[in-house]
């Protein structure tokens, strides 16, 4: 599968989880704080989904799950350890749905990175679905260069662009400009106004 990488806005869309042991966890937790209205339907859940419930638009529901569950999902992901139930939500996704199929990444037409956020910084790390495990790893290690400071430098660089952006000069000026917010923000963690 050739894939292209996309970030998605998610707030206010319905994401369905099918699922409800390790592996989905995993998912809604880096679900949480996306704005997506989460659903997960399982009729087995780990202790720890249920104490998810009321925070983040999370619901469950305790129950094979139905195609009725689907229809209106904008993204569902598929996460469970049986191939029959597996094979079901996706038969039953339609075309214009976005699949993640845990179990077997082809499956799907989506895929979740490991995922590193420092604010607006967002680092993914795919690997086609051949190590799950590599890309976590890789992800750690990224996260140790990547500190939380990055949050303080880009919101910095955020706030430095539009000043630059507004300013009435020549684009080689505001790319310089841009350069040294740039220099600063790498080299010093700006204090914020």
């Amino acid at each position: 599968m050739s894939e292209y990488p996309v970030s998605l806005n998610l707030t206010g869309k319905s994401v369905v989880i099918v699922g409800g042991g390790r592996i989905a966890l995993r998912k809604i937790r880096g679900l949480l704080g996306s704005g997506a209205i989460l659903t997960v339907v399982s009729p087995e859940m780990k202790e720890d989904i249920k104490n998810l419930v009321n925070t983040d638009n999370l619901s469950i529901v305790e129950r094979e799950v139905r195609a009725s569950d689907l229809q209106d999902a904008f993204l569902i992901i598929v996460a469970t350890n049986s191939i029959e139930v597996n094979e079901f939500v996706i038969h039953q996704a339609r075309d214009n749905q976005l699949v993640n199929a845990s179990h077997q990444a082809d499956r799907g037409n989506v895929s979740l990175p490991a995922t590193l956020k420092r604010g607006r910084l967002i680092i993914s790390i795919f690997t086609g679905g051949a190590s799950p495990l590599l890309a976590r790893k890789i992800r750690d290690d990224l996260s140790l260069k990547y500190d939380e400071s990055y949050s303080q430098r880009l919101e910095y660089l955020y706030e430095k662009r539009l000043a630059i952006k507004c300013k009435n000069i020549g684009e080689s000026e505001k790319r310089r400009e841009l350069a040294k917010a740039l220099n600063h923000a790498l080299n010093d963690v700006p204090e914020m106004d």
